[in-house]
């Protein structure tokens, strides 16, 4: 379990793969631990994570001195609620000014995951653009999965600071 770390100041950001499953789940956790992981954050939804093997990541996580986290987003798909988001990515911000290094992470790192990491960078202060042009940097390849979920991102944005 090899994060990307996402240049982007003074805090740490990663976009990663899921963990591997089963057997294997404890040892990528641990790697993540070695890589100064403290939070994992799992866009996963139940149904994939019982299909990968991942039932075990909260156990895994606490085991190696590190906080869980599931906001689950259907795959290539869009939230539904902006209201839970908001709250989401304010405790995530609020963990990035305590100093701690965040991972989040989907199936292949690219979609999901990309659609949070974006949402914190311009917490942060990044622009949309900027934030995804750090993940794709990152990550070395394209994100978000769909047009659509870049879209809505600009979307979640733009009516976040019009509020």
């Amino acid at each position: 379990m090899n994060p990307y770390w996402i240049e982007a100041g003074p805090f740490r950001l990663a976009i990663l793969p899921r963990p591997r499953g089963y057997d294997w789940l404890a040892h990528d956790i641990a790697a993540a631990r070695r890589s100064e992981v403290n939070v994992i954050v799992s866009a996963l939804t139940v149904a994939e994570t019982l299909e990968l093997g991942l039932s075990e990541e909260a156990q895994c996580c606490k085991e190696s001195a590190i906080e869980f986290l599931s906001f689950p987003i259907e795959d290539r798909s869009l939230l539904d609620s902006e209201e839970g988001l908001e709250v989401f990515i304010g405790s995530l911000d609020e963990r990035v000014r305590q100093g701690k290094s965040i991972a989040i992470h989907c199936r292949a790192g690219i979609g999901r995951s990309s659609m949070l990491c974006a949402c914190l960078l311009v917490k942060q202060g990044f622009s949309v653009e900027s934030a995804f042009q750090k993940i794709q940097e990152a990550r070395g390849c394209v994100v978000p999965d769909t047009a659509e979920q870049r879209t809505w991102v600009e979307s979640f944005v733009s009516r976040s600071k019009s509020e």
